[in-house]
C-alpha cells in the first residue's frame, strides 16, 4: 500500500527486501547515538544480532497475521524508490487505544531536510483516521534534541510520564486524536 507520494518521497508498506536497510540502520552508531541499546562491537556480536534481528523481522514485523505483528512499518523512499528511512508504530494497546511511534531517517543525506516532519505527520494522521487509536506516544532520551524538536513541531506535548531505565532518562510525549482534530480544522 502507498500511504503518501510527492515529488520528493513516497511512504509505503514494509516489504521483505527492506530487512537489509532496516538492519543496517539498527546497528549504525551515528543513527542510534541517543539510544542506550548496545550496538554490536565485534563480528561475533554482529552475527548474533543479525540472527536475532532476522527472527524478529520474520515473526513480529512481516508476519501475515496482523494479531501476531507487533510493529507497523511505513517505509520512506526517495524519488528513485530507494529506502531512506521509516516511521514505525508499535506497543499498540488496543484496549487503551494507544501506541508508540518512532522514526529513523537512515540515509544521512536526507537529515535536516524536513522529511521526518512530513513522514511522521502523514503516518500520525493515517493512524488517527484509519485505526482505533486515540493516543500516540513517543519515548526518547532526554538528550535527543533532534527528536524532541521534531515532535514539538508536530504538536506532541510532554505527558509527564517520564521514565528512567538503567540511569538513562526518557522523555514521554503524546499527541491525541482530539488535539490532532483541532489541527485539521
Amino acid at each position: 500500500m502507498i500511504y503518501y507520494c510527492d515529488e520528493e518521497i513516497k511512504i509505503r508498506d514494509l516489504q521483505e527486501k527492506d530487512v537489509v536497510n532496516l538492519f543496517s540502520w539498527w546497528i549504525d552508531k551515528e543513527i542510534n547515538q541517543y539510544d542506550p541499546r548496545a550496538i554490536p562491537q565485534n563480528s561475533k556480536q554482529l552475527i548474533e544480532e543479525c540472527i536475532r534481528y532476522s527472527n524478529i523481522f520474520d515473526l513480529e514485523k512481516m508476519n501475515s497475521n496482523d494479531e501476531a505483528r507487533k510493529y507497523r512499518y511505513f517505509i520512506i523512499t526517495d524519488a528513485e524508490q530507494k529506502p531512506i528511512g521509516f516511521v514505525n508504530f508499535f506497543s499498540i494497546d488496543k484496549d487503551r487505544k494507544q501506541g508508540e511511534i518512532g522514526i529513523i531517517i537512515g540515509d544521512k543525506r536526507y537529515w535536516k531536510k524536513g522529511i521526518g516532519f512530513k513522514a511522521v505527520n502523514v503516518v500520525a494522521n493515517y493512524i488517527f483516521e484509519n485505526m482505533k487509536i486515540d493516543r500516540i506516544v513517543i519515548e526518547t532520551g532526554e538528550t535527543n534534541e533532534p527528536a524532541l524538536k521534531l515532535f514539538r513541531k508536530l504538536n506532541f506535548v510532554v505527558s509527564g510520564e517520564n521514565i528512567e531505565d538503567d540511569g538513562f532518562r526518557f522523555i514521554v510525549m503524546e499527541k491525541t486524536r482530539v488535539s490532532a482534530k483541532r489541527e485539521w480544522l
